[in-house]
């Protein structure tokens, strides 16, 4: 019973451990990605990219209204 009872808190135990780990992992990865993306924002070929993902297709175009004369 003690067996069982210490494997199981074992297992609770490294299940916690690791489930911080993983936090702490995805949380430098996504302060990485917030660092790197502002330092991109500043410079000329980082506001080129986005000005070149943001363009938009024909498809998002709302629909023109001719002009009445």
């Amino acid at each position: 019973m003690i067996l069982i009872l210490a494997s199981i808190i074992a297992v609770f135990l490294a299940g916690a451990v690791s489930g911080i780990f993983a936090m702490l992992v995805i949380g430098i990865h996504s302060e990485e990605r917030r660092v790197l993306r502002n330092a991109t924002a500043s410079s000329s070929a980082g506001i080129a990219s986005r000005r070149l993902l943001r363009t938009q297709t024909c498809d998002d175009l709302p629909a023109r209204v001719k002009a009445r004369r």
